[in-house]
């Protein structure tokens, strides 16, 4: 039996549509809870502000003036201010995802000092979920939970912050992805949510996509950011992130639950993504209430 040891930190229970967190002159937070599937319309339009998403479950295909993307946990989605999106769900499940829309003076703070335009201050549809955005991620898991104006602030700053740095960054490599190929990157993205500890060899991942591993290996990096092996990595640490903030779980146990193979291995990785060790990590969590 799979243990989805990944939602340790569960999320509020919410109907489909967007639910609004805070708003205000800088910004306005929601939570968009969709359980649109394959064969659901497109969703198409355009950004009236810049806008940050952060991707905490499923997965769906996004295309916008810098590219395509299919996005999962952990991925910054990004908008341009007037913008065109379209959104297609290629399989079925549904997402979720914390949805920042910024104020001009806000951005204008933001990008102080910065040659950017604050009306289209990113280069890339999306920021995969990676180990520069992680501690934005579980931020953004907090933001949905109840807690005070000050609190939820700090996250959207937090997240914006992360998404102007990163985002600003022109990716690689532009490409259009076939329908196969998209729903094949979805159905990988969904099997790493429910199963990052157990096997995610080279070999699973492109089986389930449906490709032979040099043509996965090439799509996943070209249309995510990173190789497989890299987007396991950032979400065995989120995973472990969340169990050390949410559990009393031995850290030896929470290193093998998800997927290191030693503690060693675990506490070094750890140590490099948080500039912290997991037990120092989790004191300071205790310590923040």
């Amino acid at each position: 039996m799979t243990r989805n040891f990944g939602n340790v930190a569960v999320l509020p229970e919410r109907a489909p549509g967007y639910h609004v967190l805070g708003e205000g002159d800088a910004f306005d937070v929601s939570d968009c809870v969709c359980r649109a599937g394959c064969h659901s319309p497109v969703v198409e339009g355009a950004h009236a502000r810049v806008c940050v998403s952060v991707v905490l479950s499923g997965a769906f295909h996004a295309r916008g003036p810098e590219g395509d993307a299919v996005v999962g946990p952990g991925a910054l989605l990004l908008g341009n201010r007037a913008a065109p999106y379209e959104f297609r769900h290629v399989d079925d499940g549904g997402d979720r995802s914390l949805v920042i829309e910024c104020s001009d003076a806000m951005l204008e703070e933001a990008l102080l000092g910065s040659r950017r335009d604050d009306t289209r201050p990113f280069e890339r549809t999306s920021v995969p979920a990676s180990l520069a955005s992680l501690e934005a991620v579980l931020l953004a898991r907090q933001a949905l939970q109840p807690g005070d104006a000050e609190t939820l602030r700090e996250v959207v700053l937090s997240v914006v912050d992360v998404a102007l740095r990163l985002g600003g960054e022109r990716a690689d490599t532009r490409v259009e992805l076939s329908e196969r190929q998209a729903r094949g990157v979805a159905r990988v993205l969904r099997y790493l949510e429910d199963h990052v500890g157990e096997d995610c060899s080279l070999e699973t991942l492109a089986s389930i996509a449906g490709l032979t591993r040099f043509r996965f290996l090439r799509v996943f990096r070209v249309v995510t950011g990173q190789t497989p092996r890299q987007w396991v990595i950032a979400m065995r640490l989120r995973l472990a992130a969340n169990l050390l903030r949410a559990s009393r779980t031995r850290v030896t146990d929470i290193a093998l639950e998800s997927g290191f193979g030693d503690l060693s291995h675990f506490t070094m990785s750890f140590t490099r993504a948080f500039g912290i060790s997991p037990r120092a990590y989790r004191m300071r969590a205790r310590e923040r209430g």
